[in-house]
């Protein structure tokens, strides 16, 4: 495989159509340790490959990608980046105990850092999971008040 850094710049939707999908289908079959770099949101995978970096993250699947779901939690800092109506697909299929504790983590560094649109971004994934019965009750009203969330 090309060098996996040259690859992940390939998922830029500005690339030929035909670039974008041969980076999909290689990222695919990437090592688990490498997983990291698709879910981590940074000047290697910008904004600019979200959207295909999600691709590839749903398409590799859980249980492999479980070790960067604290990483995935990052990416509802704003629900209008590219790739995260996928991610909230790829939680969709998880079990809600397996991603408890990521949004539950998250959750704690958006009301520390008072990050309301994080707040709302995770209020909004945990609505859209139905996980408001599941979720510390606590942390879920420190959240909403904090997102404004209606």
């Amino acid at each position: 495989m090309d060098n996996i850094f040259n690859i992940i710049r390939d998922l830029d939707w500005s690339k030929p159509e035909d670039v974008q999908k041969k980076a999909m289908e290689q990222l695919q079959e990437i090592d688990d340790r490498d997983i990291i770099y698709l879910a981590q949101q940074n000047e290697l995978n910008y904004k600019y490959c979200w959207h295909n970096a999600a691709l590839v993250l749903k398409a590799i699947g859980y249980p492999r990608i479980k070790p960067v779901l604290s990483y995935l939690m990052e990416w509802f800092q704003d629900v209008n980046w590219p790739g995260v109506r996928t991610i909230v697909e790829i939680f969709r299929a998880i079990s809600p105990t397996d991603l408890l504790s990521s949004i539950e983590d998250a959750s704690k560094r958006s009301i520390k850092e008072n990050d309301d649109f994080w707040a709302f971004g995770l209020v909004s994934l945990i609505k859209d999971l139905e996980l408001e019965h599941l979720i510390n009750k606590d942390l879920y009203n420190q959240l909403l008040q904090l997102s404004e969330y209606e």
